[in-house]
């Protein structure tokens, strides 16, 4: 859709730079990633609500319908690349054998629906209070999941350098409008994927209609999402996102605009990308 554009916000241009620069300068090397004061921010605003993620009437309520929406869409994008076998199509266990690996994971609500549909997913998130909320519900109320699911405190670039190329699939839902440095983010996750493999992305677009929903009536209006969850400066357009990945030889192939109804707790598809959007891209060949 956008190999051949030029990437022309020079901002996004000089960190992709940087992050590139990092990783060569990396790659032998070990060591865990430097967490910066606003991503523990991020992480123990997320962490407050540990207790209450998995109440389907609680804080996180939206996050849980968000499934009803998110979790075809990862499905139908995997089986529209043909890399579900024949014989799986059309049934419970449609990812059987599909390696997915879910960055900010949260408390588990995605990955323990991926693992149902017979996916092996690694879920990751930097919020150990969230890892362990994940790894209690698993362990206690879907043990038959527990040898299709696997939880890590670790950042996305760290599990990247161990898992280059592992993954048939790479979720990021709900993360992006969270993250500053969304090129270095993106690079980890494309590289821990294998070539032919989708990345998925859920996040809210940088719009004033999305300002005055998602956050003035969301959080401070009508009190339907926790204070400080979402911040202006850091939602970003899908045009920005298709032009990062473009760069990393990721083709996108599908990009749908979604909404949420406050009154009713329901998702839906919308024709447009103004309030929320969900983005499909496939990684290349070299």
């Amino acid at each position: 859709m956008l190999r051949n554009s030029i990437f022309p916000n020079s901002k996004l241009r000089q960190t992709l730079a940087n992050v590139l620069a990092r990783c060569n300068s990396s790659s032998s090397g070990g060591g865990g990633a430097t967490i910066d004061d606003d991503t523990k921010r991020e992480v123990q605003h997320h962490e407050n609500h540990a207790a209450d993620w998995w109440n389907q009437n609680g804080s996180m309520e939206a996050l849980h319908a968000l499934n009803e929406i998110r979790v075809p869409f990862i499905r139908d994008g995997i089986v529209a690349r043909g890399n579900v076998k024949p014989h799986y199509v059309n049934t419970t266990k449609v990812l059987k054998g599909q390696r997915l690996l879910e960055v900010g994971c949260g408390g588990g609500l995605l990955t323990e629906q991926l693992a149902r549909l017979g996916a092996h997913v690694t879920g990751i998130d930097l919020a150990e209070k969230l890892i362990a909320a994940a790894r209690d519900h698993l362990t206690e109320l879907s043990p038959e999941l527990c040898s299709n699911v696997k939880y890590k405190m670790e950042p996305v670039d760290q599990h990247a350098k161990s898992n280059c190329e592992r993954y048939d699939a790479v979720i990021v839902s709900e993360v992006l409008e969270h993250v500053d440095d969304k090129v270095a983010l993106l690079e980890a996750c494309v590289r821990s994927l294998r070539p032919g493999g989708s990345i998925f992305i859920t996040t809210l677009n940088k719009t004033l209609p999305m300002w005055v929903a998602g956050v003035v009536l969301s959080e401070y209006v009508l009190n339907l999402v926790p204070k400080g969850t979402h911040h202006w400066e850091k939602m970003i357009s899908p045009l920005d996102v298709q032009r990062i990945l473009d760069t990393m030889n990721c083709q996108t192939v599908l990009v749908n605009g979604s909404t949420y109804d406050f009154w009713r707790n329901t998702w839906r598809w919308i024709n447009t990308t103004q309030m929320c959007y969900a983005l499909q891209a496939v990684k290349e060949s070299d």
